[in-house]
């Protein structure tokens, strides 16, 4: 029997993380850059502190390459197939913890402007995101250095 057989339930969940996280980053950051500042920023921001510091024009640009980097990290992941366990998901792990620094950013624009219902909505995704980076780091095997396998007889032929 093949033994990749069991594994593949995981890859195709690793794959389906990968890619609705690329989707979800491609199109916020990807869209940022091409269209620039919408004009309803200023409104919705212009009377919160981020109007003041950093500006408008900085706290945009900052949540568009914190969104455009995790579209790169969620590429690499996919580009490095990650989800086929040739290699650890370093980068899909970066991505996840990265995306979670992004929906407290999210979350806190939501928070400045007193739309509550959209923070809980950030605080979902953050969750749902937290648990994703507990689901993609686990079952993993644990790796041991050179010397350490040296140390415990492993390795030795």
């Amino acid at each position: 029997m093949n033994s990749t057989l069991p594994h593949l339930p995981r890859a195709g969940a690793l794959l389906a993380i990968n890619l609705l996280f690329l989707t979800i980053w491609g199109f916020a950051g990807v869209g940022k850059l091409i269209d620039g500042m919408p004009p309803w920023f200023g409104d919705k921001f212009g009377q919160t502190i981020l109007a003041k510091f950093p500006g408008l024009a900085v706290t945009f640009w900052l949540l568009t390459s914190a969104e455009f980097a995790a579209f790169g990290l969620a590429a690499v992941a996919l580009a490095r197939g990650e989800f086929l366990r040739r290699t650890s998901p370093v980068f899909l792990t970066a991505m996840l913890v990265w995306s979670l620094f992004v929906f407290l950013q999210l979350s806190f624009g939501q928070w400045l402007t007193s739309e509550f219902n959209g923070t809980v909505q950030q605080f979902t995704y953050f969750t749902g995101t937290l648990f994703t980076l507990f689901f993609v780091n686990s079952n993993m095997p644990a790796t041991r250095s050179a010397s350490e396998s040296q140390r415990s007889g492993e390795g030795v032929g």
